[in-house]
């Protein structure tokens, strides 16, 4: 079971990345989907740079307790899982935080 986080983890990341480098557009489905981060293309690709670091971060957190789970012998345990859902739950938000703070804190933020 923890696999699955490890892997939601990195799939996290990606729809971060990807959207940061302006590979994905503003879209419906993935990446950080708030008000700020919608009003314009500027707006998506901005956001998204600033959360690379903390989307980053929480994964990186999550791969280590996952490892560090299947290295004792414990992947499918309770508590590590619900731990690495907790940090990737964590990471999310302050990506979307910090996302948020980059697109009303830029110079040419239109409102």
């Amino acid at each position: 079971m923890i696999f699955v986080e490890m892997v939601a983890a990195v799939v996290t990341v990606v729809f971060v990345v990807l959207p940061a480098r302006g590979v994905i557009g503003r879209n419906s489905f993935v990446g950080v989907r708030t008000r700020a981060t919608m009003q314009d293309a500027a707006a998506w690709r901005r956001g998204h740079q600033a959360a690379v670091l903390p989307t980053s971060v929480a994964a990186g957190g999550v791969i280590v307790l996952g490892m560090t789970a299947a290295a004792t012998g414990r992947p499918n345990d309770v508590s590590a899982v619900i731990l690495c859902a907790a940090v990737l739950l964590a990471g999310g938000l302050w990506s979307v935080a910090v996302a948020q703070r980059a697109v009303r804190e830029a110079p040419d933020a239109s409102r």
